[in-house]
């Protein structure tokens, strides 16, 4: 039960602070959102565990093909952060704000709004949990043949 009750506290900590970490100082020049990454990506992206698997890169890379895996990645990914177990009670909506035709691939924006709370039914010995929020969030994924990459953006409007 500790254990568990450690995940419930560190999960409302990195929800709470979503965001809050490496935002641009006051003054600073605005972000590019448009601008394009000018090399391949190289990497790949930590997945949160949960009981969504992640989504199996597209084998031929087409704006559509891209666009539906990032959107299910990045559902998936925000979904299993804010999973706390098999009674959560889940809202949660994703879209897609652009797509960036690049050499290598694609870059792919997305957005994200959402929250969760544990319900369990009357007379379960499981215990009410939190209400976790996930505050809209976009991020730019670079899609490769062989790699992916995240990175943060200007977060735009809540997904309805």
């Amino acid at each position: 039960m500790p254990a568990r009750t450690a995940r419930i506290a560190v999960l409302g900590f990195v929800i709470l602070t979503a965001g809050c970490f490496g935002a641009p100082s006051p003054g600073s020049p605005p972000s590019s959102e448009t601008a394009t990454t000018a090399s391949p990506p190289t990497g790949t992206i930590e997945f949160h565990d949960g009981p969504k698997d992640r989504p199996d890169q597209p084998a031929t890379l087409t704006e559509s093909s891209v666009s539906e895996f990032v959107y299910e990645y990045e559902y998936r990914h925000v979904y299993n952060g804010l999973w706390q177990g098999e009674h959560t009670q889940m809202t949660l909506a994703c879209r897609i704000d652009a797509v960036t035709d690049q050499s290598w691939g694609y870059d792919v924006i997305v957005t994200c709004t959402g929250s969760s709370t544990t319900d369990p039914p009357a007379g379960s010995t499981a215990t009410e949990g939190p209400i976790a929020d996930y505050f809209t969030q976009s991020y730019r994924y670079s899609v490769s043949a062989d790699a992916l990459e995240r990175e943060s953006v200007e977060n735009r409007e809540p997904v309805s």
